[in-house]
């Protein structure tokens, strides 16, 4: 089953979600000097959710940084439920995605571009819900509809896309890519990731103990 966007920018699959990642900025040329491998084929079409099985080490960068993404969304959830001024907020929303999440983003994009298939609905449906962020983002920055629903739709969505992707999408990677370009792109990985620093203020999430 398909639900709509309240944006009007994209359609979302209802068990479906959104990704991200904290990687350091890169582009396609990062990833050009890796050989170009026989890629495994799947032997059956899988059209359900995969059990859940351990995290190709490859995958754990991605991984990690679902971590923080999902710290993001309860952040929003904790100011949108202590009043923190929507201003605030918008702000907390910009700094999330210039430090982490567009680069994110553009890594995960770069990295299935080479595991999986153009046409493939796995990777039809990553850029589909990427975009979608983007365009939610888009308009929290610019000051459209700006107000608490959007932001929750915001929150929502980056929750249910980073459990797709963690529960749907890597298993499937894991299952049909080619184990030593994954393994390359992996090394890759796990030399840019960096641990991010919270720098933001105020730390609106914070709850502040009343004094007697």
């Amino acid at each position: 089953m398909r639900r709509k966007s309240p944006l009007g920018v994209g359609a979302l699959d209802k068990e479906g979600g959104r990704g991200m990642t904290i990687v350091p900025h890169s582009s396609p040329d990062t990833y050009r000097h890796l050989p170009k491998l026989q890629r495994a084929k799947p032997t059956i079409v899988m059209e359900t959710t995969l059990k859940p099985q351990k995290r190709d080490k490859s995958l754990v960068p991605f991984s990690k940084d679902h971590h923080y993404g999902l710290l993001f969304t309860w952040k929003l959830r904790q100011g949108l439920a202590n009043g923190t001024p929507i201003e605030v907020l918008s702000r907390y929303v910009r700094y999330f995605w210039e430090t982490i999440l567009k680069n994110h983003c553009k890594e995960e994009e770069i990295v299935l571009r080479r595991l999986v298939k153009d046409n493939h609905p796995m990777r039809i449906r990553m850029e589909e819900e990427h975009h979608l962020l983007h365009a939610i983002i888009d308009k929290v920055l610019a000051g459209q509809r700006l107000t608490p629903e959007l932001l929750n739709v915001l929150q929502q969505d980056l929750v249910d896309h980073i459990r797709w992707e963690e529960r749907e999408l890597f298993p499937y990677i894991q299952q049909v890519a080619d184990p030593d370009e994954l393994q390359l792109i992996g090394k890759l990985l796990e030399q840019k990731w960096q641990k991010p620093v919270e720098a933001f203020e105020p730390e609106f999430w914070v709850v502040q103990k009343e004094t007697a």
